[in-house]
């Protein structure tokens, strides 16, 4: 080799331990006997051995856990290098003993003055698995909150919709199998002498089974009952309380079921795993207790009510005919739209409602479309309560976001047991022709503009239910010949005989050819596409609409 040969391989050699020297990364060379031949500054750093402790030793495998060199001393002794470029995630150890993530590097055999050798680069990544595990953690939590907020949904409109209660409770028992395992899911309820648990219902895995009752100072259910606060268990049987029922129970979770400050029982769950119950679940169970309470006071009032009801049934014919009375008669004169409505009810009274009013101060016309949680009697009269807070408001000439937030304000400082309602508040200015809409819980309006619908997006949670919620409000530029269209879920919900819901779907096709149809022609090819679809099957909820048409201004 001659002198200029030699001297660039010198060259080459001082050029890559600089480079080496600086890297970002730790660098470590080893030879196939084993032995680190190459050390840089990032590894001291890194692993806590100096280079002159490092180099000639077989510190590699107190680094590198010695079934990652597998691959090494194969080669040493087949030639065939199988760790080239080879890229793994593995733990490796400090100097101190503490074990760390890093992402390894192998590549080789690299030639030198000195032979082959292996280069090893690694870099600590404990930092990106910290927050790989943060992010995970964050997105278990995150699903497993918006899983449980839908079970809790879907379990709150059982708890509205199913009068029975067995029933209630076996479907409040399945939904509860899709958020949590359970071995056995029990209700019991306090009896008039506040002495004893007695047991109402038991669901374990698909079969009602019966319990017997438990004196309110015995068991993990009365200890629930008695502090009136969820009891964990995370081993039965290492807990003197537990009253044993199934060989198989494990863990086990008491909730107190308490409505208006009144205890009203226990539910509680048995698991066959040992310490299975999270907080997650603790605070998902504690939601459906409070619902379940709630609802279960109402059934035990339900007989009582019920006797009465023949008796107030000779009242439903008056009551229809005076919530006719309380409906507006006629729609808002306006000069630059036409305004139609329908209200349909499932029963002899409706719980929907819908009223109009004007601001007098900002020349405003409003309009109001609500439907509330259950139906008959008790519906209606909750929708007359909401109307007559709207009206009471109406003075004050509130925007429409501001306005649900009041309304729900009043309601959430007279609550009615299980009962809320959905509602759209829209503001009109009819000279400007702006519409402004907020809507808590119905079916999101439709706006039609040269034939084609979109949906406007408005939305919300019902009025009744949480305080302090906060609602948004759309604002909508009209144009002559815009149509406008507010409906209750009695309508988009609508089933022919093979269950098909009406839908945004079939509303498009009806609204199709509407164009030149004047407010009160398309709620009448809107009622007559609802009844091709439903065909003869009755209502099974009540249906509300309200249409408006923009005309061109006067000239």
């Amino acid at each position: 080799m001659g002198f200029d040969a030699v001297q660039r391989l010198a060259d080459s050699e001082v050029l890559s331990r600089v480079v080496l020297e600086t890297a970002p990364d730790a660098f470590i060379g080893i030879d196939l006997d084993g032995l680190i031949v190459t050390w840089n500054a990032k590894a001291t750093q890194t692993f806590g051995w100096t280079a002159k402790e490092a180099i000639g030793s077989a510190l590699w495998d107190q680094i590198i856990p010695p079934v990652h060199a597998d691959a090494i001393d194969r080669f040493r002794e087949t030639g065939v290098g199988e760790t080239a470029n080879l890229r793994m995630e593995v733990y490796a150890r400090h100097r101190d003993g503490h074990e760390f993530p890093v992402e390894l590097t192998i590549s080789g055999p690299i030639p030198s003055d000195k032979g082959r050798y292996f280069g090893a680069f690694l870099r600590d990544v404990s930092d990106r698995r910290e927050r790989e595990k943060e992010l995970h953690q964050a997105k278990e939590a995150a699903e497993a909150q918006a899983k449980t907020l839908h079970l809790l949904n879907g379990i709150s409109r059982e708890l509205s919709a199913v009068l029975n209660t067995d029933q209630l409770l076996r479907r409040i028992g399945e939904l509860l199998a899709e958020l949590l395992d359970y071995q056995t899911f029990s209700i019991l309820l306090l009896d008039a002498s506040g002495k004893n648990l007695v047991h109402r219902f038991s669901l374990s895995g698909s079969h009602v089974i019966e319990k017997p009752s438990i004196p309110i100072d015995c068991g993990l259910v009365g200890a629930a009952a008695r502090t009136r606060q969820p009891v964990v268990v995370p081993n039965v049987r290492a807990d003197s309380r537990y009253i044993k029922f199934h060989d198989e129970t494990c863990s086990e979770l008491s909730v107190p079921l308490i409505s208006k400050e009144k205890l009203i029982g226990v539910l509680d769950i048995e698991n066959a795993t040992c310490d299975y119950f999270r907080e997650s679940h603790v605070e998902a169970v504690m939601l459906l207790a409070s619902q379940l309470a709630v609802t279960l006071e109402n059934a035990i009032l339900y007989d009582r009510v019920s006797k009465q009801e023949r008796q107030l049934n000779q009242d439903l014919s008056f009551a229809r005919e005076l919530q006719k009375r309380l409906q507006p008669h006629g729609t808002p004169p306006l000069h630059n739209a036409g305004i139609a409505s329908l209200c349909r009810p499932a029963r002899i009274i409706a719980g929907d409602m819908f009223d109009f009013g004007f601001y007098s101060k900002s020349r405003l016309n409003v309009g109001v479309l609500g439907d509330v949680s259950g139906k008959g009697a008790p519906a209606a009269l909750y929708a007359a309560l909401a109307n007559g807070i709207i009206r009471s408001l109406m003075e004050r000439e509130l925007p429409p976001a501001e306005m649900l937030r009041a309304v729900n304000q009043a309601l959430m400082e007279r609550p009615i047991d299980d009962r809320y309602i959905a509602l759209t508040y829209g503001a009109w200015d009819d000279q400007r022709l702006i519409l402004r809409i907020a809507n808590s819980g119905l079916p999101r309006p439709v706006h039609v503009r040269n034939g084609k619908m979109e949906i406007i997006d408005a939305i919300g949670i019902p009025l009744g239910l949480f305080p302090n919620a906060t609602y948004d409000e759309k604002q909508i530029q009209a144009q002559p010949g815009d149509i406008f269209i507010f409906l209750s879920d009695g309508i988009m919900e609508a089933c022919n005989s093979e269950e098909e819901e009406f839908g945004y779907d079939r509303l498009a096709s009806a609204l199709r050819n509407c164009n030149k149809l004047t407010a009160r022609e398309i709620s009448e090819v809107l009622q007559q596409a609802l009844a091709i679809h439903c065909g003869d099957l009755e209502p099974e909820d009540d249906q509300t609409l309200i249409v408006m048409k923009v005309s061109a201004p006067p000239a």
